[in-house]
């Protein structure tokens, strides 16, 4: 089959690495996604988003014995699904693990006027071990940034609470998993109700047979993956101050050295250009503190590193409107400040779902419009077919962009995993004089 990349381990000095695959060879990462209404069965994308090199192919991961974490809402959890279809063999499919989980009833009207059902299962707390490779990775829910103001003793309802459980997040990171795994782990078997408010979680039970077979504890995270909450958090919320209070916290609560933080695309909460002019503001922040990261002792956090995925889906975004009609040109995409330049057709609204709270962007959900092309006077915007960038104007389809999102996870970590800065003792050594 066709792939491409770097091989898979095939040096000492190469911790984590990836390979790209033809779809045709390694199916799309779907196999974890628990929210059927935030996945793309159907729609496309604009023919200079569909080549090999952009969005059609696929990824594997091999983690070494790195323990990846992925923390933040429901678009950390997609992406943290997709990644563990990269990182986990097929024939070990029961090292998936869902330790905590809740549903979700109700149902969403999709762009073309189908009906797809909103229940599904939203994660909590989730861990697959071993990937390929031989260590983990995991997800941990939490609604807000991470703060000491926010910290809670009890158990957190993660389906609606912005708080987070000290005990529940070491919990994660100190997970002992059985081996060889069986499909029996992946069953939620005891739930959890919360008298205050009605709210029922599920969590997964040890497996019956358990002390019969090996047990690994992952024994901390090396890598955080983190997504500013922006949506459950107002944009005047994620300030600097928290963004590295969070950082501290990864290494503090969790044990990571490494914290890779996303930058923030287009949501449907960024209603105004003032909106989205913050949003471009906080992207600078994270940014900064990544390119000034100075670490406060070895005991502690020593590389931040930015994931630009802002910038690849506003570029994504423009290619499309271009696609599905809008009278314009694509900008110079390595000019800074050329984000601005797209406030109006971004913040184009779809006026027509409105079982969605704030209407998407027409280029981030639309394929084409059914009856003319689009443009950025006033109108309702009508049906339109939609597309495999997003479904409701806030979360992502990782069939499509999950691929390349794991793959750009395990480049950055490799920038600081492999090669001469990496030992067996997973310690980070590295000379601030060069």
């Amino acid at each position: 089959g066709t792939s491409w990349n770097v091989p898979l381990k095939d040096t000492l000095d190469v911790q984590i690495s990836f390979r790209f695959h033809s779809p045709d060879d390694v199916p799309y990462p779907t196999k974890f996604l628990s929210v059927h209404g935030n996945t793309c069965p159907l729609g496309t994308l604009p023919p200079s988003l569909s080549g090999r090199s952009v969005l059609n192919f696929t990824t594997t991961i091999s983690t070494g014995d790195l323990n990846i974490m992925f923390v933040g809402d429901s678009i950390a959890q997609q992406f943290a699904q997709g990644f563990y279809s990269s990182a986990l063999e097929d024939e070990k499919v029961g090292g998936h693990v869902i330790a905590r989980a809740f549903y979700n009833d109700g149902h969403v009207l999709s762009i073309d006027g189908r009906y797809f059902s909103k229940s599904g299962l939203h994660v909590c707390s989730s861990i697959v071990a071993p990937t390929r490779g031989g260590g983990s990775a995991s997800y941990f829910r939490v609604l807000e940034l991470m703060s000491n103001k926010t910290e809670v003793r009890s158990n957190v309802n993660c389906k609606r609470e912005k708080t987070w459980s000290r005990q529940e997040a070491k919990r994660l990171a100190n997970y002992t998993y059985v081996y060889p795994a069986t499909s029996t782990e992946n069953k939620l078997v005891k739930k959890e109700t919360n008298k205050n408010n009605g709210s029922t979680t599920w969590m997964q039970s040890e497996p019956p047979d358990a002390k019969n077979r090996t047990s690994v504890n992952i024994n901390g995270v090396d890598v955080a993956v983190l997504r500013p909450q922006h949506g459950w958090m107002k944009l005047d919320e994620i300030t600097r101050d928290r963004l590295i209070e969070q950082v501290e916290l990864m290494h503090e609560v969790f044990g990571a050295r490494v914290v890779v933080i996303s930058t923030l695309p287009l949501n449907n909460n960024v209603i105004t250009k003032d909106d989205w002019e913050r949003v471009i503001q906080i992207n600078g922040f994270i940014r900064d503190i990544a390119h000034d990261w100075t670490p406060r002792s070895e005991d502690a956090v020593q590389w931040i590193l930015v994931q630009e995925f802002a910038n690849l889906t506003n570029q994504m975004l423009w290619h499309n409107a271009i696609h599905i009609g809008y009278n314009t040109s694509l900008p110079d995409f390595s000019f800074p400040g050329w984000e601005s330049a797209g406030s109006d057709i971004f913040l184009h609204r779809h006026k027509a779902l409105k079982e969605i709270r704030f209407e998407p962007s027409i280029p981030m959900v639309c394929a084409h419009h059914i009856d003319q092309p689009f443009t950025t006077k006033d109108e309702p915007a009508g049906p339109c077919l939609f597309n495999r960038i997003s479904r409701d104007g806030m979360h992502w389809c990782v069939e499509s962009l999950g691929p390349r999102y794991s793959a750009s996870i395990a480049c950055l970590t490799g920038c600081v995993y492999n090669g001469n800065i990496y030992n067996g003792n997973k310690r980070i050594t590295f000379d601030r004089s060069t």
